[in-house]
């Protein structure tokens, strides 16, 4: 069987790249972990695919790619910004009354690109696991685009203990 936990960030900056933007988001997170095993295992992190779906939702027993992954990690299921639990993207949220212009919608639009997943998925492991602790990253379909981009920020690389992409 599995061990879930949720956990909500609410926190996280919109634009990683500008520390005096007041403006955050909400991520959303599942840690699961098989029936007696450590809470000191490495952590997996996964990338769900997509664009657009959320991390999936183990529900009951060990099922599918969790089964021989639990076996040796703990894994975080991360709803990425726009996604599921996360902070939403949506005609709701994206309406005229909160950008009233095209150019609003783009500017907001443009945080919800690979290169911010991956500095959440940074942001997050700071806060989850300390500046130093590494971990394997898992992206299937869209979600190893996102592996790809996590590659290509140097600045992520020491993160990475080992990766995979998978293609859908």
């Amino acid at each position: 069987g599995l061990v879930m936990s949720d956990h909500y960030f609410n926190d996280v900056p919109l634009d990683h790249t500008d520390p005096r933007n007041p403006q955050r988001i909400t991520l959303y997170t599942r840690r699961v972990i098989g029936v007696g095993k450590p809470p000191d295992l490495p952590w997996l992190l996964f990338l769900q695919g997509g664009p657009g779906y959320p991390a999936p939702r183990p529900e009951g027993g060990r099922c599918g790619w969790l089964r021989r992954a639990t076996d040796e990690f703990q894994v975080l299921l991360l709803d990425q910004r726009g996604t599921g639990l996360s902070t939403p993207l949506n005609s709701q949220t994206m309406a005229a009354e909160f950008f009233p212009t095209p150019e609003d919608q783009a500017s907001y639009l443009a945080h919800f690109r690979a290169d911010s997943i991956v500095r959440d998925c940074e942001w997050l492991r700071r806060r989850m696991l300390g500046e130093h602790v590494k971990w394997t990253v898992l992206g299937q379909s869209f979600g190893g685009f996102c592996l790809a981009t996590y590659l290509s920020i140097g600045t992520c690389l020491s993160a990475l203990s080992a990766l995979s992409a998978v293609a859908a």
